[in-house]
């Protein structure tokens, strides 16, 4: 039996109602489905964010060591150029005999 309100007429019968819930069924069904979508496409982009970083940060260690590596390898250089000068100096001091050979 329809009935006023608000200037509708609603239906109340047992098929307009049943048509009602399936409707309000598949809508909050397909909010849910966007709202899984939505969520899944939210966790890929953070993976491949954390991907990217940890990518990144990998390149900036490598170069880290390498440069290390040729920094001390230049101080080492020079370190050990400096030390086989003290020592020819001395063994010219002494006479240029060398104490050990």
């Amino acid at each position: 039996m329809p009935s006023r309100n608000q200037g509708k007429t609603w239906d109340w019968s047992v098929e307009a109602v049943e048509e009602d819930l399936n409707r309000l069924i598949e809508r909050r069904a397909g909010e849910a489905d966007a709202a899984c979508e939505r969520s899944r496409m939210w966790t890929d982009s953070v993976r491949r964010y954390n991907l990217a970083l940890r990518a990144e940060r990998r390149r900036a260690w490598v170069e880290f060591h390498r440069q290390q590596a040729e920094r001390h390898r230049v101080a080492l250089a020079a370190l050990v150029a400096r030390h086989e000068a003290a020592a020819a100096a001395l063994l010219a001091a002494d006479g240029g005999g060398d104490p050990y050979g």
